[in-house]
């Protein structure tokens, strides 16, 4: 048997119609399921920023972490959202990427070049989205309630990408 029919054979999708999936997957989450921060420091959320919390790898990491931490550390508080049960976006995608990873036979593991810096970058990262209070994807969700914060927010991030591209691969800041 050649190695090619071992292997399941998954649709290729273009980013376009991945994008044009988690949107509305996102979408129906929010509008479905009630997928909405209710509160900020006791007013209603929808009116301090647009909700757009269907999909998003920082708040809903956030939002796991301190649903686990909430038992341990008392004053560390929850997200109303995730009072009962946190959102897992972020977990399934995790899963859900492993899996696929595993049935087509890309899933490799590779030894970074420098672990530490690679921490570095990734807690700068996250310290981002933090005081955006998004990811990238929830920030492009939230320019399309055209909130002028995300905006902000997608500009700089675009900036961001650029810059550390040039200093990371190309003048060998990694």
């Amino acid at each position: 048997m050649k190695e090619s029919e071992k292997r399941p054979v998954l649709p290729r999708l273009k980013a376009w119609q991945a994008g044009l999936i988690i949107g509305l997957f996102a979408a129906l989450a929010q509008a479905v399921y009630n997928v909405l921060p209710k509160t900020v420091e006791g007013f209603p959320a929808y009116r301090i920023a647009p909700p757009a919390y269907g999909f998003c790898m920082f708040c809903h990491v956030r939002d796991l972490v301190n649903w686990f931490l909430n038992g341990a550390i008392p004053w560390m508080k929850v997200a109303p959202i995730s009072v009962i049960v946190p959102t897992l976006t972020a977990v399934g995608i995790l899963i859900g990427g492993s899996l696929t990873a595993v049935a087509v036979g890309e899933f490799h593991l590779k030894r970074t070049y420098n672990p530490g810096l690679g921490f570095i970058y990734g807690l700068l990262v996250a310290l981002s989205a933090a005081v955006l209070g998004a990811c990238s994807t929830r920030v492009l969700l939230r320019v399309a309630y055209f909130d002028a914060v995300a905006v902000f927010g997608l500009i700089s991030l675009i900036l961001g990408v650029f810059v550390a591209t040039e200093f990371i691969l190309k003048r060998g800041g990694g």
